[in-house]
């Protein structure tokens, strides 16, 4: 009886050791090298441009308790190996092939939609930050890519065209619930039949704006409205590792103003203000979905 490969699933850094991905790896590294060889820039895993590094920084603190980059990486402060999992098991189970088109929803100036480009699809990228978008013109005019790239609300897509696949790195989180719903709705009619739909998203995430815990919240809020069908495993698989650190949680004064901002913004309650943790309490998933 043939086993069914286990795709959709929270991130494990083991999922690094094979070949393949290690081959994806050197690739994302010798892209970065070229990129910055040319004076052009990448994106960061923050969506802003050459992070600090500070070990006080948000982002820094978001790493996680015992946090240790790649071997070799070669820019780990603004690509940790997060950021890596989630473009090389993307690239080993979506099942690109050169030629074909790409919609990125978020990715715009992002590595994953420069390697994209980088091995010849044909991509389309839509972001909110004008300054990411015009970035991302410049790279794709430098490096003579197929990648094109609009400055657009994801919850407001206004595109005429389908597309082999849509793909999206860690940005559902951060739309509303009842929104990313309805972006999903729409994301079976942005495909061609045969198309997929790869993407990661935060997972077990404490803020209450993040609200993906289990495999239900999976199915509930990407598969149902979708109308897709799931490639590989049918129910998402939890690890149970758990790899980042909520901010919020940090032992420091120093984050007391993004406490006070996480209550005001609702994404914390008030009994939680004092509370710190010693481990780590989320980690990042991936799903993949395809048109009948």
């Amino acid at each position: 009886m043939e086993t069914t490969k286990v795709i959709n699933k929270t991130m494990d850094l083991e999922d690094l050791d094979s070949d393949e991905a290690k081959s994806v790896i050197g690739e994302l590294n010798a892209l970065i090298r070229e990129l910055r060889g040319k004076g052009l820039k990448i994106s960061s895993w923050y969506g802003r441009f050459d992070l600090s590094g500070h070990p006080r920084s948000r982002e820094v603190i978001n790493r996680g308790h015992g946090y240790k980059p790649l071997e070799d990486a070669e820019d780990d402060k603004n690509f940790p190996w997060f950021l890596y999992w989630e473009i090389v098991w993307v690239t080993m189970n979506a099942g690109f092939t050169e030629g074909q088109s790409v919609l990125d929803l978020g990715g715009s100036s992002s590595l994953f939609s420069y390697y994209l480009a980088s091995k010849g699809l044909d991509v389309t990228t839509v972001d909110l930050q004008e300054r990411l978008v015009r970035n991302a013109d410049l790279v794709a005019m430098r490096m003579k890519w197929k990648l094109k790239n609009a400055v657009m609300d994801i919850r407001r897509l206004e595109l005429d065209s389908q597309f082999d696949h849509v793909t999206s790195i860690c940005v559902y989180e951060h739309i509303p619930l009842c929104d990313r719903i309805r972006v999903n709705e729409r994301i079976r009619d942005l495909l061609v039949p045969g198309g997929r739909f790869s993407i990661t998203f935060d997972y077990r995430n404490p803020s209450r704006s993040a609200r993906i815990g289990s495999p239900r919240d999976v199915y509930e809020q990407f598969v149902k409205p979708s109308g897709l069908l799931v490639r590989g495993n049918q129910e998402f698989e939890d690890n149970g590792k758990n790899y980042l650190l909520f901010p919020f949680y940090y032992r420091d004064k120093v984050l007391w103003a993004y406490k006070v901002q996480a209550v005001l913004r609702g994404r914390v309650r008030l009994r939680e203000f004092l509370k710190t943790k010693k481990s780590n309490d989320y980690t990042f998933g991936a799903l993949f979905l395809e048109k009948p």
